[in-house]
């Protein structure tokens, strides 16, 4: 499928590029750049990964994404998203997922069955502590997050008074 923007001359084909984003073969993971990529840069149109447009992006929205995931591999989305994002001040990558105000599997709610929900949470701190010393060189970005309440989903009872969705950005400086 394809998605329309309109600019002020033309519209244009923007493809909607499905795929596994922990696999190197759909995105080939790199460092956060430092220069700009080489020009020109890739024809979106004819993009089928996304390892081309490392470096090229300067917003990057990725909203109830990183909770699907372990700890380990939201370290790993994290680096592959970092390394798509431009290397020019106001770059920025933001959204929103579950957190918890402590670090760890969801202890906010519990499934109807009474088991907890297995999903592995970051607080605000960890979540920061995360982008300015694991995915980028310290003083490289700023990092924003907040938790703040959510109402709990279908299927999920909350154990307190909040089940957490955690709001954050991360800007290149």
């Amino acid at each position: 499928g394809y998605r329309l923007f309109k600019d002020t001359s033309e519209t244009f084909p923007i493809p909607f590029l499905e795929g596994d984003i922990l696999n190197p073969a759909f995105l080939e993971s790199s460092p956060p750049m430092h220069a700009p990529p080489p020009e020109p840069l890739p024809d979106l149109c004819a993009l089928t990964t996304l390892t081309p447009l490392n470096g090229c992006l300067s917003v990057i929205h990725a909203s109830m994404l990183f909770h699907l995931f372990t700890e380990d591999k939201q370290l790993q989305l994290a680096r592959a998203l970092a390394g798509l994002l431009a290397p020019t001040p106001g770059a920025m990558i933001f959204g929103w997922h579950t957190g918890e105000p402590e670090k760890g599997f969801m202890k906010s709610a519990r499934l109807r069955n009474g088991d907890p929900v297995p999903m592995f949470c970051h607080s605000a701190e960890s979540w920061k502590e995360m982008w300015e010393s694991e995915v980028f060189e310290k003083g490289a970005v700023e990092v924003r997050a907040e938790l703040q309440p959510l109402d709990a989903p279908p299927g999920v009872v909350p154990t307190s008074l909040n089940v957490w969705q955690l709001v954050w950005s991360v800007t290149r400086v």
